[in-house]
């Protein structure tokens, strides 16, 4: 099997049904992170089918374009429900400033498409990647040097069995540290998680929202989709809980959060 750290992969025990790339080989285990999901798994060599002809590069441009359209309608929709909300002539002329984003990031394709998306909509953001380990420790410094409005902590995770996860604790622990810089939940907006993430102790932590309530799989857009609302929202509107995870592409089952308020301003003139 011509099978390496980089290769893309499926699993046959799972009917092919998710592609991954090999993260780590370990003697006949193979860490997995999927190419389409904030999901990380491990599967036994011989349960791996190789994708020889998988072009990574054009299916991250697709997966690009395919985000970007499903981000301006969704923003579209947003948009228009808010205008709604304008009480006055005055406030429906005023020019909008968003939330601004920091995103730490475990998948450096991801946080690529991540960011031109946040371009894309508007978002002024601030992107770095970082493996799920370094983000509790460089948190802190990425906060006080760029002082965001929304923080958004994530990567890939999964469950290794009844109680433990791949990467829970590290998002658990960059979540506390962030929050010894802003303890106020409506200051620092925090999102944090991947799919299957230990979701009680990530709100416990300090999260406004956080992956996964029903331990499912979220998509890789789901935290910007995440951001985009709370960034477009009037910092006088508490969000909707209903509405935001409603927002997303997995729903109630792979997102939850509090109560909290947007982060966007009017200025005028």
């Amino acid at each position: 099997m011509e099978l390496h750290v980089g290769s893309y992969v499926t699993r046959s025990s799972h009917d092919n049904d998710i592609i991954f790339k090999v993260e780590e080989i370990r003697g006949n285990i193979c860490l997995l992170r999927s190419f389409k999901m904030r999901l990380m798994a491990d599967a036994p060599l011989d349960d791996l089918k190789v994708l020889k002809n998988f072009n990574a590069e054009a299916s991250l441009r697709k997966l690009l374009e395919e985000s970007y359209s499903y981000l301006k309608r969704v923003q579209r929709n947003n948009l228009l429900q808010q205008s709604r909300t304008h009480n006055s002539q005055q406030e429906i002329v005023c020019r909008e400033k968003p939330g601004r984003v920091l995103h730490l990031d475990g998948v450096d394709d991801y946080l690529s498409v991540s960011m031109q998306n946040y371009k894309n909509l508007n978002i002024e953001a601030k992107g770095f990647y970082m493996d799920e380990a370094s983000q509790p420790e460089k948190v802190k410094k990425y906060l006080l040097k760029y002082r965001p409005d929304i923080l958004v902590i994530t990567g890939h995770d999964g469950i290794v069995d009844k109680h433990n996860f791949y990467n829970s604790n590290f998002f658990i622990e960059s979540v506390k540290n962030a929050r010894d810089i802003e303890p106020d939940l409506d200051n620092l907006v925090i999102f944090a998680g991947a799919c299957q993430s230990n979701f009680s102790k990530l709100i416990e932590s300090g999260a406004n929202f956080a992956s996964s309530p029903k331990k499912r799989m979220i998509h890789f857009l789901d935290p910007i989709l995440i951001a985009e609302k709370i960034a477009y929202t009037s910092i006088k509107e508490v969000i909707n809980i209903k509405d935001i995870i409603n927002n997303t592409i997995t729903g109630k089952e792979g997102i939850g959060g509090v109560e909290t308020r947007g982060k966007m301003r009017l200025i005028h003139p």
